[in-house]
């Protein structure tokens, strides 16, 4: 397995996948069978808006998931602290001693970089 399979498909479950599920959620729930209030609030809130800021919603939320997945992989490289501590992560694939982290997000974000 290599680091190019395994960004895709990170980026393919976390951000696309993700992506479609708020966008089936937004266009396709009746906010009548919700119940949940900050659900029935934010559904009224996007029914109200015009298509291009749908649209732009859409785009807000992409780039807020790809910011967090981002964060993530930084803290695993070790290149962003959590909390006040650097911690010194080492990842490898099972049946393997190659460390996988150190590059992970620059991968990441040059793979969204490519594709969008």
């Amino acid at each position: 397995m290599n680091m190019d399979y395994i960004i895709k498909n990170l980026y393919n479950s976390s951000i696309k996948e993700g992506n479609d599920f708020y966008q089936n959620l937004f266009l396709n729930t009746d906010i009548n069978g919700v119940t949940d209030p900050y659900w029935k609030e934010a559904l009224k809130m996007f029914s109200e808006l015009s298509i291009e800021n749908k649209n732009t919603l859409f785009k807000i939320i992409e780039q807020v998931q790809v910011d967090t997945v981002s964060n993530v992989l930084g803290i695993l490289d070790g290149v962003v602290t959590l909390g006040d501590q650097n911690i010194d992560i080492n990842m490898t694939i099972e049946g393997s001693n190659e460390k996988i982290n150190g590059d992970l997000q620059e991968l990441f974000l040059g793979y969204d970089e490519e594709v969008r």
